[in-house]
């Protein structure tokens, strides 16, 4: 009997040593050990993110800034006061110092587009072209404005062949149907100065097919008929 009750015994597994209370005194401990670099890895998590959002809300800040300065000077820019617009006055920021202050924000980066356009109507041609390369958005309608503002200002320096696939980048980048049109329409009328007729005619032809209704179709189909009563051998 007493053989037996020992090779019982032998099969009862050890009691558990590491129990729950010995594993939460173990966890206290590392905690006390550890305690400067938690507080300081704690602190460092808080500051970040205070950080972060401090830095939204100057950026929204500024953004709403920059908006209403814009508008302001676009205001300016649409009653033909081009330079005011520009330059600003004692009660007026101008594009220029707007850029040079926002140009980061959104608004700041439209208003490189705005002050392009203004040195277009001025007749600064080089100006122009730097401030429409200058924009670094992410609207792609505006972006593709930056770019036929571009192509733009290289029609006027009579660069046909660099004005033409410019605003088929144009034409690429917008999301505005009338805009893709309108772009698509101004490459083909570069393509045709510089006597490329058949890239021309391809291009209004793609105009007419993918943006039927719109002003540049109308466009197109005037050019196409045009050619087709000189040369008499474009298929419409």
């Amino acid at each position: 009997m007493e053989q037996k009750e020992n090779r019982i015994g032998e099969h009862i597994p050890p009691t558990e040593t590491d129990s729950q209370t010995e594993r939460a005194d173990r966890l206290l401990e590392f905690f006390i050990l550890n305690k400067n670099l938690i507080i300081t890895v704690t602190i460092a998590v808080t500051l970040v993110a205070v950080a972060l959002v401090y830095l939204r809300q100057q950026r929204q800040s500024a953004e709403e800034t920059a908006n209403r300065l814009v508008s302001h000077a676009a205001a300016s820019a649409q009653i033909g006061n081009w330079q005011q617009a520009i330059d600003g006055d004692g009660s007026l920021k101008g594009f220029r110092e707007i850029i040079r202050e926002y140009g980061s924000t959104p608004s700041g980066n439209f208003a490189k587009i705005l002050i392009g356009d203004s040195f277009f109507a001025l007749q600064q041609i080089d100006s122009a072209l730097a401030s429409y390369r200058s924009y670094s958005g992410k609207n792609p309608d505006l972006a593709a404005s930056a770019k036929a503002g571009e192509a733009a200002c290289l029609l006027r320096k009579n660069e046909l062949s660099a004005a033409a696939p410019a605003f088929e980048k144009a034409s690429e980048t917008a999301t505005n149907q009338a805009l893709k049109a309108l772009y698509l329409a101004d490459a083909a009328d570069a393509y045709s100065s510089l006597g490329e007729l058949d890239k021309a005619v391809t291009l209004y032809k793609q105009v007419i097919r993918k943006y039927p209704g719109f002003t540049a179709a109308a466009k197109a189909e005037q050019f196409l008929l045009s050619l087709a009563g000189k040369a008499g051998n474009v298929d419409l």
